[in-house]
């Protein structure tokens, strides 16, 4: 329920069972009493206000039903289920599972974007909350259940920082993973090191998707985050680490959490930050394709990109790359007795 102000009265204005209900009372205690006593009526059963002056309409759908929708219809079925799912309930908290779509107005978002800048949230997770109500709306309008949309405000995020281990790094990694005394998160890291999987992916890796005949890791349509099926050559090293686990079916018997857990004890023994994420071994994947000379769509292909303008962001080389090329200038001319 929600108490606004209107002109000099104040007005206790809720949805119950596709009705708006509306009252207005001359002080803000009267509407408050009011609140109370028609949610007591609510719980009886009964009407929540006395029919006399009271204001009722047939209402479009509400947000919660409608994200309730796009839940069953899309994300549900995406490889990001719980994730989304957990956004989505502090959004619908955030909006109000009650809301009429038809009142999240361009001027609603706006608030809604200050109020989460005012929390401390990211421009990224604002980004992410707002898509949520985005997605939503744009449902009910494709359903002609809303007549126009509202702009939906974004906000600028700062560029992602690019990490990605060199040699060096990847082997003190390691070496730390078997130091941790946890030989299936070792074989983790090495396996994300030699397929650039996404760590979901590798986590959800099961013997249906090895074909050691073949040395092939075969992900499905609907086990990858864009949905697409693609394939990975197996290294010697991910055949052998991989050959050595006992299972039944899945190969891995940790969770993100317990997996993230195990890094974050990994990171601090090597003095890494906060900013060395597991995702920055996917990165490493790509890079090292990239540094020895391996063509952008042949990464895109491995990587699972959908936008090879993903895949173009690793066509970077380290210093030492840049300094071996730089060094074949020098055989180009002779223009030694030019130069003072």
């Amino acid at each position: 329920m929600t108490i606004r102000v209107r002109g000099k009265s104040f007005q206790v204005d809720f949805v119950q069972g596709g009705q708006r209900y509306r009252k207005d009372y001359k002080t803000y205690q009267d509407a408050s009493e009011a609140e109370v006593k028609a949610k007591a009526r609510l719980l009886e059963g009964l009407d929540p206000f006395p029919r006399q002056g009271i204001v009722t309409e047939s209402v479009g759908k509400t947000f919660g039903e409608s994200s309730e929708e796009v839940w069953n219809l899309e994300w549900s079925k995406g490889k990001s289920a719980n994730k989304t799912r957990s956004r989505l309930s502090l959004v619908q908290v955030d909006i109000g599972r009650d809301t009429l779509l038809t009142d999240i107005t361009t001027d609603r978002l706006d608030q809604y974007t200050i109020e989460l800048e005012r929390e401390g949230n990211s421009g990224a997770t604002i980004n992410r909350k707002i898509s949520i109500v985005s997605k939503v709306l744009k449902h009910a309008y494709r359903r002609e259940e809303l007549e126009r949309m509202p702009f939906v405000p974004r906000q600028g995020e700062p560029p992602t920082r690019f990490r990605w281990y060199t040699e060096d790094e990847q082997r003190t990694i390691l070496e730390a993973c078997r130091e941790n005394k946890h030989e299936e998160f070792f074989i983790l890291m090495a396996v994300l090191f030699d397929t650039g999987m996404r760590i979901s992916e590798a986590l959800d890796l099961t013997l249906d998707n090895t074909d050691f005949d073949k040395n092939l890791i075969t992900l499905h349509y609907g086990e990858t985050k864009n949905n697409d099926a693609r394939s990975i050559p197996m290294t010697k090293r991910v055949v052998r680490l991989l050959s050595q686990v006992q299972t039944n079916d899945q190969y891995f018997t940790m969770n993100y959490n317990q997996a993230n857990e195990e890094w974050v004890q990994v990171r601090s023994r090597i003095g890494m930050g906060k900013g060395d994420g597991i995702h920055s071994i996917r990165h490493t994947f790509c890079s090292r394709l990239s540094q020895k000379g391996t063509d952008m769509r042949v990464i895109q292909e491995l990587a699972g990109h959908k936008d090879l303008s993903t895949t173009q962001r690793y066509t970077h080389l380290n210093s030492e790359t840049l300094k071996t090329h730089i060094d074949k200038l020098e055989a180009c001319a002779d223009n030694d007795d030019l130069i003072v």
